[in-house]
């Protein structure tokens, strides 16, 4: 063994694994009279693929990762060399398309919420009182959308499926620090 590789080894040693925070499984079940309205925005094998299961995650392998990361590059440095990811590749691996026109929201908090009440036609009311800027607790969303009722006309249904379509996206790929709200 190379002395380069026994540093390396022996760094690695040292490094404990680090505690990854999953923000728990999806508490809104999905309803088959979403899949149009997931399917038009070409977000369906996505769905599908983080619906089903939550994916195994190796924490020592996520640690050397994180180790070998060099923010200055934008890559990882292996001992076989620098490996970048690409969009293409993130593409490729969550099912996302990378096509189209960019999704860019108003964050601001009379922004989000005047947005949120255009999409689903409510918002809630509670951030007014917590250090939250923008964005719906998941303890809302479930309280008023967790079941479309069965009798819901096409107009109630693309509402529940909005709510779900952010719910998802949320909790997946854009969730908060804290894993309490969907922004």
């Amino acid at each position: 063994m190379a002395l380069r590789d026994q540093v390396v080894y022996i760094h690695l040693q040292k490094l404990s694994p680090l505690k990854l925070r999953v923000h728990g499984v999806s508490e809104i079940p999905y309803d088959w009279r979403y899949t149009p309205y997931i399917d038009a925005l070409g977000l369906l094998p996505f769905f599908q693929l983080v619906t089903r299961s939550t994916p195994y995650l190796n924490a020592a392998q996520i640690t050397v990762l994180v180790d070998r990361w060099r923010p200055e590059t934008h890559s990882f440095h292996l001992r076989t060399g620098e490996m970048t990811v690409t969009l293409q590749d993130m593409s490729m691996i969550f099912a996302l398309p990378i096509d189209g026109e960019p999704l860019c929201l108003n964050t601001d908090s009379a922004g989000w919420h005047a947005q949120m009440v255009a999409l689903i036609g409510t918002a809630p009311t509670e951030n007014k009182d917590k250090n939250i800027a923008a964005g719906a607790p998941y303890t809302w969303i479930i309280n008023n959308f967790q079941n479309c009722p069965e009798e819901a006309d096409d107009a109630l249904v693309r509402t529940y499926a909005r709510v779900y379509i952010c719910y998802v996206l949320s909790r997946t790929l854009f969730s908060d620090s804290k894993g309490n709200v969907a922004q």
